[in-house]
């Protein structure tokens, strides 16, 4: 399956949390033979749903990114975020078109509304919670990344586990699932430098 183990992100994120080399996360075609059956409704939502919310993720995580001096075990954790999350995009889209469905356009306001009165129970962002980052010291900013991506990847964990129950494509599936698993282990190591917060 095209979609990466949870092991390989526990072992990056949590090896950038304690300070040490990250790895890269393979790009990975998806081949519609093995994401049979069909796509019900709920799969096509989930996914063009996920493109939205991964793209916001994505965002947060460059902006924090192209912020002089925050701490580098922080910014280890925006670049792989930043990485791993738009790899996905790019794998959502190429499975939306193999299934007939236009590729999702994360700055289409009809996609945005789909999360609807939803948005914070999915973690969504509101737009000065983004320009707070933007706008914040490094050492603040980090903070406010770290509390802010907790919550977004809680929101996305939510959704995931609702089309574990409900959804029926074998890619969905597994997409879902590999979102839960990361997510929740990404969730630990960030919660972790809350804790106890990195210098540099």
């Amino acid at each position: 399956m095209s979609v990466p183990g949870s092991a390989l992100t526990l072992v990056v994120v949590l090896a950038a949390a304690a300070g040490c080399g990250t790895g890269e996360p393979r790009a990975a075609a998806v081949p519609v033979a093995a994401t049979a059956p069909a796509p019900r409704g709920v799969d096509v939502l989930f996914a063009r749903m996920m493109v939205v919310h991964h793209a916001q993720a994505v965002r947060l995580s460059r902006i924090l990114l192209a912020k002089p001096g925050v701490p580098e075990r922080v910014h280890r954790i925006a670049g792989f975020i930043a990485h791993d999350q738009q790899r996905e995009i790019d794998e959502i889209g190429a499975w939306l078109v193999a299934w007939g469905h236009p590729a999702a356009d994360p700055a289409d306001p009809l996609l945005r509304r789909m999360h609807g009165d939803d948005a914070a129970a999915h973690g969504m962002l509101t737009e000065t919670q983004v320009r707070q980052v933007e706008s914040a010291a490094p050492a603040r900013a980090a903070e406010l990344f770290l509390r802010q991506m907790i919550a977004h990847h809680t929101g996305a964990i939510t959704m995931a586990r609702s089309v574990l129950e409900n959804g029926g494509n074998r890619y969905i599936h597994n997409l879902a699932a590999h979102i839960v698993n990361e997510q929740t282990a990404e969730n630990d190591a960030m919660r972790a430098l809350l804790v106890r917060p990195p210098r540099r």
